[in-house]
């Protein structure tokens, strides 16, 4: 299901923090065959919209359904889910030409 983004020439699939150093970059270069590539980050702002509206409706319902909810475990909750998605963002990246 999550794979790893690869060489959009020579398809060499990029390690994890590989992906993270290529992210920064505005123009990549493969390091296996030499070429130039980009890194399309629309897969990643689709991450964390995803990530909001599931922490929002949690929220909502948390606010409505359980009786003993705290502000404090509410923020908890939305911490921990957007610090899985910046765990997941080399999953959601995608190199092209």
């Amino acid at each position: 299901m999550f794979k790893l983004p690869v060489c959009p020439h020579c398809k060499t699939i990029y390690r994890y923090k590989d992906v993270k150093k290529e992210l920064s970059k505005k123009e990549c270069v493969c390091y296996h065959c030499g070429k130039k590539f980009r890194a399309s980050k629309k897969k990643i702002l689709i991450l964390f919209l995803i990530i909001a509206l599931i922490t929002a409706i949690f929220d909502v319902l948390a606010l409505y359904m359980i009786a003993g909810t705290s502000l404090i475990g509410m923020i908890l909750m939305n911490i921990i889910a957007v610090t899985a998605g910046f765990f997941l963002i080399p999953y959601f990246t995608e190199f092209k030409k």
